[in-house]
């Protein structure tokens, strides 16, 4: 989630319960459900699953919370319609460069490869950091796997 700038959130029927920044480590995003009655996010917590429990989406949780009714009366929506407001009223007015437009997206990749290779090695070991126990198993595994390899050679 946190390659994104901005995140549309939907609860079941297609009701908008948020739509914004995310910020650094989903902090806005999590400050926004923190001050409109969400029990605080834990440290360890992925922000993702996180959010999918206090509106009472993910299996075995629900929310006494109307999150959509929330969302409409909150500042952050009244920001978002007067961005699109101000979108619709001021983009037909400008004028299209056609230099611009013609190198826009002729570059195969929008990042290179060592930035797209840095980014998802960073995720993954974030992934990796929020679940030790995972790790840990793998690497009881490995040395299991290596351990009787060795025991087998000795036979």
């Amino acid at each position: 989630m946190q390659e994104f700038d901005r995140l549309l959130f939907l609860a079941a029927g297609g009701k908008t319960v948020y739509f914004g920044e995310i910020g650094e480590n989903c902090s806005t995003l999590t400050n926004y459900f923190e001050a409109n009655g969400a029990h605080p996010c834990p440290l360890q917590a992925n922000p993702a699953e996180w959010m999918l429990e206090i509106i009472g989406a993910a299996p075995g949780h629900h929310s006494t919370i109307d999150w959509y009714d929330v969302w409409r009366k909150s500042k952050e929506y009244d920001d978002v319609h007067r961005v699109l407001d101000d979108m619709e009223r001021e983009l037909p007015e400008e004028k299209t460069d056609d230099v611009r437009e013609s190198t826009v997206g002729s570059e195969e990749f929008a990042m290179p490869l060592w930035t797209q290779l840095w980014l998802c090695f960073k995720r993954i070991w974030e992934q990796y950091w929020r679940t030790p126990s995972y790790i840990y198993s793998k690497a009881a595994l490995a040395g299991y796997i290596h351990c009787r390899s060795l025991c087998n050679m000795c036979v």
